[in-house]
């Protein structure tokens, strides 16, 4: 039998590998013929930063999953650039930041290890908000927008650097 948390989980991974599937095919179509969009061109790179609450008392198995999923993501997925966790002061909320080389590449991720991962991380800690920033493809904004996961999406960042 099916808790509510995991029907919600399994109905989130089958919108999210049919919104990264059609994305990767998308992708794919127009990468093929596009010289502008090489490996590492900052102008394709999408930044994510998403945040998970630990359910109460879960939060070192929160850390400790996410620490694993870091060395499956290393070994496995090229296309993510960064791969950045932060566990806040109380150990119950982790911050993930995390570079995709382009669209096809957090396709990629989400359609394989995010979807892998997302049931047993559901079980133990509540996410959102999910904040994108770059050329996220349409049908994954509308299946984020439809998961209710508080996705944020924006723009290049304005302002200044006094390192550059």
């Amino acid at each position: 039998m099916t808790t509510l948390a995991q029907r919600t989980a399994l109905s989130w991974i089958a919108d999210l590998r049919k919104a990264a599937t059609s994305a990767l095919i998308a992708g794919s179509l127009v990468l093929s013929g596009a010289t502008a969009l090489q490996a590492g061109d900052a102008a394709s790179q999408i930044d994510l930063v998403y945040v998970w609450t630990a359910k109460p008392g879960m939060g070192e198995q929160l850390v400790a999953t996410y620490k694993a999923v870091g060395d499956v993501l290393e070994a496995n997925e090229p296309g993510l650039l960064v791969y950045e966790i932060a566990v806040s002061e109380t150990g119950d909320q982790i911050v993930i930041h995390e570079i995709f080389e382009d669209s096809e590449a957090m396709a990629f991720h989400l359609s394989g290890t995010a979807a892998q991962y997302f049931p047993q991380i559901s079980q133990i800690a509540i996410p959102g908000p999910f904040i994108f920033r770059g050329d996220v493809p349409e049908e994954l904004r509308t299946a984020a927008y439809q998961m209710d996961m508080g996705a944020i999406f924006t723009g290049d960042w304005s302002g200044f650097d006094r390192g550059e």
